[in-house]
Parts: C-alpha cells; sequence; structure tokens
C-alpha cells in the first residue's frame, strides 16, 4: 500500500432511498474510528442520483440515525464544508463535464441504443449462457437519426489491480467488463462515475465500503485513470453481516437490518455501537466493552476478518443489559421515560433499582410495569392462597410503605405459617399485578399502599 503524505480524509456515502441499513451503520463507525485515530476528517456525501427511490424524508432518517448511534461527521449537507454541496444532485454539472472529457479524449462514446435493443442483447447472453456486455454497436456503427442517448465509457484492454487493506491485492481483467454507462441520456450519472469523481474532488484518501462493492472498484479506478484524476490511497472492503440463517441481511428476511428497530425496542445507542465494532472486527484482546474514546484508541483496520460477520441477538442482548446495569438511577430513569409516558417521572426513578437487573432491553419495562396504570383481571385462586393474600394484606396494613419494609413484612409472614415463598408469593403477585411484574416487595411498593391492598382484598370476597 502506498503510503499518504496527505491528511487522512474518509467519506461516507449513503444513498438515501430508505431507512438506515445496520451494515451502513457499521461502515460510518469504521470510517468514524479510522479518522479520528489519525485526526483525520469524516465527509458525509449523499450519493441521491437514485431519484425514483429518493425521498426528502429519508434524508433526515439518516442524519437522525447516525447521530442516535453516536456518531458525528465533520463535512455534510447538513453541517457544511469547504468541498461542498455534498449531494450529488447537485454537482450534475460537474459529472455531466467529466463525462464531455471522456467523449473528448477518446475514452467514452454516445449509445443511442433504446432499452428494449439492450434488454434484447441481454436476452441473447442469457439464451447462449455468457454474462452480458455491452455488443459496442454505437461505438462501430451507431444508429443513425438518433439524437438523444447515453453516454459510455469504453473499457480499455489489460487489467487493474488494487490492494486492498483487508483482502490484499486483487487483479481484474477489464475483458470482464462490458462498457458501463456513465452518464444516462437525461444527464444524470451512474453510480460508480460519480463515484471517484467526487472521490478525487473532495481529497477523499481511504475509500471504506461493504464487499459487496469489490466489482464496482476496478471500474472506478478506470474512470479516475482516464480524467486524469487522483485515485484515493488505499480501499477496504468490509466483510458482509449475515443473520442466524448465514444469508446476507436484507430487508425482506432480517428485521435486524434496520436501525430504527433498535431505537423503538430500546437498545442503549452505545451498547449498539460497541457491538456494530465487534461484526467483522476484533481488538486482539479478551476486552469486549468499548467506549467510542477506547474503540479509536484501539481500531486497527488490519485487524478486520474477510470472513463474514455473522449478527447474534444473544450476543448484543447481553452487552445491552451490562450498558443498562452501568447507569445510575436517574440516567436509567431519562432513558425510560420515552417508553413509559404514563407514568409520573418520580415513580420511573423510584422504579429504576428494581428494572436495572432484569431489562435486556429499555422496551422491557413497559410490560413489567403495566400493573401500575391498570389493575390485572381477578385470578382465580384457592382457598390457601386467599388464606396468603389475607395474612400478607393484614400485615401490610401497620407496615412502612417502602421495598425494604416490605419485603420484612411478607417474611415474618411467610416464618409464622411455614408457608413456601414461591407459592405464597406468587398468589400476592397475581393478585396485585398480574404473573409478570418486579421483585414482589418493588412491586407493592411502587402502588400507593390504598390500591395495593384494595387489590389485594379484592380476592378474598
Amino acid at each position: 500500500m502506498q503510503v499518504s503524505e496527505r491528511p487522512v480524509w474518509v467519506r461516507f456515502a449513503p444513498s438515501p432511498t430508505g431507512y438506515v441499513h445496520l451494515g451502513s451503520a457499521r461502515t460510518a463507525l469504521f470510517d468514524l474510528l479510522f479518522a479520528r485515530a489519525r485526526s483525520g476528517r469524516l465527509v458525509l456525501r449523499l450519493e441521491d442520483t437514485d431519484a425514483e427511490r429518493g425521498r426528502p424524508e429519508y434524508e433526515t432518517i439518516l442524519y437522525e440515525g447516525l447521530r442516535w448511534l453516536g456518531l458525528d461527521w465533520d463535512e455534510g449537507p447538513d453541517v457544511g464544508g469547504p468541498l461542498g454541496p455534498y449531494r450529488q444532485s447537485e454537482r450534475l454539472d460537474l459529472y455531466r463535464e467529466q463525462a464531455e472529457r471522456l467523449l473528448e479524449v477518446g475514452a467514452a462514446y454516445r449509445c443511442y441504443c433504446t432499452p428494449e435493443e439492450i434488454e434484447a442483447e441481454r436476452e441473447q447472453a442469457r439464451a447462449a449462457g455468457r454474462p452480458y456486455r455491452y455488443s459496442r454497436r454505437c461505438l462501430a456503427d451507431p444508429p443513425a437519426g438518433r439524437t438523444e442517448g447515453a453516454v459510455r465509457f469504453q473499457v480499455p484492454s489489460g487489467e487493474t489491480a488494487f490492494t486492498d487493506l483487508v483482502r490484499g491485492e486483487l487483479r481484474f481483467d477489464n475483458a470482464n467488463f462490458g462498457d458501463p454507462v456513465v452518464l444516462r441520456s437525461n444527464g444524470w450519472p451512474t453510480y460508480n462515475f460519480a463515484n471517484p469523481i467526487d472521490d478525487a474532488a473532495m481529497e477523499i484518501t481511504h475509500v471504506f465500503r461493504g464487499e459487496e462493492h469489490v466489482p464496482n472498484t476496478p471500474l472506478q479506478i478506470m474512470f479516475a485513470r482516464a480524467l486524469g484524476l487522483p485515485a484515493p490511497d488505499a480501499y477496504a472492503h468490509f466483510p458482509v453481516i449475515v443473520g442466524g440463517d448465514g444469508r446476507k441481511l436484507s430487508k425482506r428476511l432480517h428485521p435486524e437490518t434496520r436501525l430504527q428497530l433498535y431505537q423503538d425496542r430500546g437498545y442503549i445507542p452505545e451498547a449498539l455501537l460497541n457491538y456494530l465494532a465487534l461484526l467483522g472486527w476484533n481488538p486482539g484482546t479478551e476486552q469486549e466493552v468499548f467506549s467510542l474514546d477506547e474503540l479509536v484508541e484501539a481500531f486497527d483496520i488490519s485487524r478486520v476478518q474477510r470472513s463474514n460477520a455473522m449478527f447474534d441477538w444473544d450476543k448484543l442482548n447481553w452487552l445491552n443489559g451490562h450498558y443498562i446495569r452501568a447507569l445510575t438511577d436517574e440516567e436509567l430513569s431519562c432513558r425510560l421515560r420515552p417508553f413509559l409516558p404514563g407514568l409520573p417521572e418520580p415513580t420511573v426513578l423510584a422504579a429504576a433499582p428494581a428494572l436495572k437487573p432484569r431489562l435486556q432491553v429499555l422496551g422491557d419495562a413497559a410490560g413489567l410495569l403495566a400493573y401500575l396504570s391498570e389493575a390485572p383481571p381477578e385470578p382465580e385462586l384457592d382457598d390457601a392462597q386467599r388464606d396468603m393474600v389475607r395474612a400478607a394484606a393484614d400485615r401490610l396494613e401497620a407496615a412502612d410503605w417502602t421495598p425494604g419494609a416490605v419485603e420484612t413484612a411478607l417474611e415474618e409472614v411467610l416464618h409464622e405459617h411455614g408457608w413456601k415463598r414461591a407459592r405464597m408469593f406468587m398468589a400476592v403477585r397475581l393478585a396485585v399485578a398480574g404473573p409478570v411484574s418486579p421483585p414482589l416487595h418493588d412491586t407493592l411498593a411502587l402502588l400507593p399502599r390504598p390500591e395495593a391492598l384494595a387489590r389485594m382484598r379484592r380476592v378474598l370476597r
């Protein structure tokens, strides 16, 4: 790999055509870690040339999702910068100028073939069992009388090679590439053409992205060379994230693809960020819990693996639980409020100590505390269970209404009667809260005493 003396500039260049993909979030994280460790800069560039699928709201979703995760950037459409604009839709004149340059130097030609003619060529290739490559009809003998068409790049003979920081040296026979369209008939660029032009204009030194882009890289290098543009110093293509079924995460098959899912379920963003860093990278130590600053210090791109990275819900849930337990009660209460909108803040704060060891995700709190808003259905108890509830209610009439005092009173009832703890506690829990709630002494103490005792005594009628 060529060692650059230029300042390190990396870019995260998503297409705003839907929700934020988990793999895209990981790429943004690796970009940020690499740049911050080298006092470099991260550019956010929107590759929004897919006018049919793009929506303004998707751009907002992108910003909100990345910032929720704890990521930031130095330049971009929302923060500005010296090398903008940072939306490709605002840079169309630049791409058209560069397409004209290719035509002028004989590296490209105009193609007037209709979509139907191109599809007929594709069908012939399919029928012959060979990969499709454009026939170069318009290079040799363009149709007469046509004035509207695309611009195609004339792929040179030979091979194109580059060194990938993850995969080593990669070489491609140019003969395997058909002449690609660089500028569509509507004047909009294709992805592979706009990409290297922007990388050069924005002085990008390192290009990091998913391994699905490996076949695109040789074409982008060819375009840069034909235009006399500087290419990035290095590329790195990260391993695919796969689900438990071993298949690449997809919108159709894997709910874990969507970043918003984790926010909706109540994952701690610091935990998800930590987990994403470990999907396809390892620090070379036993450490698994990292702050963002620690990740910046530890991140070494040479330790990114080549093989697929398997998404593991159990590992993420364990890590998220660890982060929840590390919060103070006040911090946990603050993070729980969006998930418990109907409960007063003092109640949420009082519940935090009981919830903390029991939550995998913040969204679980709503089910554990649902009884505070609505009494459960009256349970069917046998005579022995009703005796247990009666004795507990009688003792709690005079007890201090704190978790510790409630627990002591219940233990006294157990000791006096010799009842089994699990049986008595379940009877009281069913009467007051239903089958799911925090520990019984917390469950009771979080309710006003009159309400707790009324729920207990209703089963005694």
